[in-house]
């Protein structure tokens, strides 16, 4: 069992060196929407490696390590979403960023991700991207000619894996506070699903990378 409860705990390193070499080896065959996805892989990787490092070996407070992993994560999903998926304007995309860096701001100085983990900015982000996602079904599954195949491109299967991690990771963040304060031995159980998550994130990601279309659909 303690076997078992360590493998889930090293669950978000796994997952994202895997989807990161495969992205890097075939990284001269993406279309330009893939190269966000290979960002996010590797912000994943650098994030999570180092806050285990710096709670295994130096018992130390992680909490600003999630902080800035859930931060650049989002920057990085938006920019694809808003910028190379949805071709929104400059100007847009600028107050995007300027309404979300105000937001975070305020919860920050609330001491979310510095002293303590009340997951309202993640869950405010997670919400933000399953909506993106759920555009990008609507818009490319919908709207998109029958002659082109969006099921069979690589960047289908990444957004598959972005909306299942960040659906699940919503209902995580959202009960979060009221789990810990009811009982807080639910957070190791918390973290260990949410671990699983992006490993399923990162298999969908990898299996997009497989797939060997890298065929853009934003022609």
């Amino acid at each position: 069992m303690k076997g078992i409860k360590e493998i889930l705990n090293i669950l978000d390193s796994i997952g994202p060196v895997v989807a990161t070499l495969l992205l890097f080896i075939n990284r001269k065959k993406l279309s330009r929407e893939m190269y966000p996805i290979m960002f996010f892989c590797i912000i994943q990787l650098c994030c999570n490696t180092i806050a285990t490092i710096i709670e295994k070996v130096f018992d130390g407070n992680n909490y600003w390590v999630y902080k800035i992993n859930a931060t650049t994560s989002f920057l990085c999903l938006s920019y694809l979403f808003l910028k190379k998926l949805f071709q929104i304007s400059n100007i847009a995309f600028s107050l995007f960023l300027f309404v979300y860096a105000v937001i975070n701001m305020l919860l920050l100085f609330q001491g979310d991700g510095i002293s303590q983990f009340n997951s309202t900015s993640a869950a405010i982000e997670s919400l933000a991207i399953v909506s993106f996602c759920l555009y990008f079904f609507y818009a490319r599954l919908i709207n998109t000619s029958e002659e082109i195949s969006i099921p069979e491109t690589s960047i289908f299967w990444c957004i598959v894996g972005i909306f299942t991690y960040y659906a699940g990771a919503f209902f995580i963040f959202i009960s979060y506070k009221y789990l810990i304060h009811s009982d807080s031995a639910t957070v190791g159980i918390l973290w260990r699903f949410h671990n699983i998550l992006l490993f399923i994130c990162c298999a969908y990601i990898s299996y997009g990378v497989l797939c060997k279309n890298y065929r853009t659909i934003l022609s």
